[in-house]
């Protein structure tokens, strides 16, 4: 069966992101293997490819791409029950024609590559956007709002309504994102939301996925450590504790709770 810790080991890079994608959330699927998503991909790449215009535009081939993706294929962002944890499942967004600002960017940025564009993925506080890399810098996109061009005043507007305020945009706010950051706060969506729910089940193994997606970050590690205690595994605790420690995690907590695990 493939999963996602495999995947990183052929694919360190994520440079297949749909694919990746769906092995990110595989405890989710009945059938993880992105082989059918990735073929569907294919074949609406060569569809698309034969509607690119003559002589070629930038601008109007653009334009094809958002009109195949959310006119003609019919994909919207799922405002009325965005919490579903199916709308960041990548195969079940293809089916249901719905998801959220991530998955649709993912699936947008696959298929503006297979195209020939050198799209990359924006990770705006409280909402993810696309790029696209051009001689003259980055143009910007949202899938979640049909494919809608977006500047900097944009990318300030969603950023205040999806916080609420709370942050202030900041132009840096529009770098890309490397795939596996971008996986990495797919996962991390549901990360936060099991927790918030006491899904503890769910909640170990989206910390075990931002385990492997960012080994570099503590926070995992802390999380997983506690869920591990939760479920009576304590040595396999310690050893997370051991390692956010290790990796520079700030909690004076951490150290008091690994002596009194050693102390046993």
């Amino acid at each position: 069966m493939a999963s996602l810790h495999d995947h990183l080991q052929v694919d360190p890079e994520c440079r297949d992101l749909a694919a990746a994608a769906v092995l990110a959330v595989a405890p989710l699927l009945e059938d993880p293997d992105p082989a059918p998503t990735v073929g569907r991909l294919e074949a609406w790449a060569l569809e698309l490819a034969g509607r690119m215009p003559l002589p070629w535009s930038f601008h109007s081939a653009l334009d094809e791409l958002n009109t195949f993706l959310f006119h003609d294929k019919g994909f919207q962002g799922d405002w009325k029950t965005y919490a579903d944890p199916a709308n960041a499942v990548l195969p079940q967004v293809l089916a249901r024609k719905r998801g959220l600002p991530i998955t649709l960017s993912i699936l947008w940025i696959d298929l503006a590559r297979r195209l020939g564009f050198d799209a990359v993925g924006v990770g705006l506080p409280g909402h993810f956007i696309t790029g696209i890399r051009t001689d003259l810098g980055l143009l910007y996109f949202d899938p979640f709002n049909g494919g809608l061009p977006v500047g900097e005043e944009g990318a300030a507007r969603l950023v205040r309504k999806a916080t609420r305020g709370r942050v202030v945009f900041d132009p840096a706010m529009l770098e890309p994102l490397e795939h596996r950051a971008i996986l990495a706060r797919l996962v991390r969506n549901l990360h936060v939301r099991y927790l918030r729910d006491e899904a503890w089940e769910e909640a170990l193994w989206t910390s075990t996925h931002l385990v492997l997606l960012r080994p570099e970050d503590p926070e995992p590690h802390r999380d997983r450590a506690f869920l591990r205690l939760h479920r009576g595994e304590v040595m396999a605790a310690l050893e997370d504790l051991r390692t956010a420690l290790k990796l520079g995690q700030r909690d004076p907590l951490l150290t008091e709770w690994i002596e009194r695990l050693e102390k046993g």
